[in-house]
């Protein structure tokens, strides 16, 4: 399998169990280091500690908005992709790329390689 995330440290940012497992195991087979947590106070200690390539956002975990997250990660220019099966995004967010659940890996990969091979807006 090509290893196009080789060297990459992601954040996944999902509270349902086997999305975030899926996920891990994706970029995992992809060659990065993938690191999960379920709440948005975790990532945000997670973004204190660690330097990210790139993170997947839910915008949703249990009762809590990510959105507080997503501002972090646009003010240290991390690029970041949303993931979600919520098709509302909220203004001034709309500019972030998405990815609906279900998703495939193709559509995760593809969607980490733009997010990694374009400039952070």
């Amino acid at each position: 399998m090509s290893k196009d995330f080789d060297g990459k440290t992601i954040l996944i940012v999902e509270d349902e169990f086997f999305v975030g497992s899926d996920l891990e195991q994706i970029l995992a087979d992809a060659g990065a280091n993938a690191v999960l947590v379920n709440t948005a106070s975790a990532a945000s200690a997670r973004l204190a500690e660690t330097q990210f390539d790139a993170v997947i956002l839910d915008i949703h975990l249990q009762d809590e908005s990510t959105y507080p997250v997503a501002d972090e990660l646009r003010r240290r220019a991390i690029p970041f992709v949303f993931l979600s099966g919520y098709l509302t995004i909220r203004e001034g967010y709309t500019d972030i790329p998405f990815v609906d659940k279900p998703f495939t890996k193709e559509t995760v990969t593809n969607a980490l390689k733009n997010l990694l091979t374009q400039p952070m807006h």
